[in-house]
């Protein structure tokens, strides 16, 4: 974890130092608070025809305008569907099987991401999903842990 001096004009009496956590993917995850506990995903949304991409793009995926600006997609979506991963990629060092989830978001991008905090027998497509963040080490001692997104049921 990145360590940062605090800011003396806060007057909270806590320690000389604090903790700040860094996304994994910047142009997809904007973290809200110094702990990465609060994040919205990225887009980008086309100025010509309104369509709305996942991610920053330099041109209009729909349309193929360049004129595009960046925009929060915000932290909740729609299960458009899913898979249960019973043969991770190489590396994986999670749980397996998982649920891998594809969620639409109201702007009408889908977001691929893993499924936590739901037992696989009660996922369903339609169910509402929140964004979750998680933090994954760095790849060596040199490297900083990051922070992820996944998706977890609304309620």
């Amino acid at each position: 974890m990145a360590l940062r001096p605090q800011n003396p004009a806060s007057g909270t009496g806590s320690p000389m130092f604090q903790p700040t956590r860094i996304s994994a993917s910047p142009s997809k995850l904007k973290l809200l608070d110094e702990a990465g506990t609060r994040g919205v995903l990225l887009g980008s949304r086309c100025s010509l025809c309104g369509s709305h991409t996942f991610g920053t793009v330099p041109s209009c995926q729909a349309c193929y305008s360049p004129e595009v600006e960046s925009v929060e997609l915000g932290a909740e979506g729609t299960l458009y569907s899913y898979t249960l991963v019973r043969t991770p990629p190489p590396g994986w060092q999670g749980d397996v099987p998982y649920v891998l989830g594809q969620v639409e978001l109201p702007q009408g991008p889908h977001v691929v991401s893993q499924v936590v905090d739901c037992p696989p027998e009660h996922v369903h497509i339609g169910m509402k999903m929140l964004l979750y963040l998680d933090e994954v080490p760095g790849a060596n001692d040199d490297e900083e842990a990051r922070v992820i997104f996944k998706w977890r049921p609304a309620s």
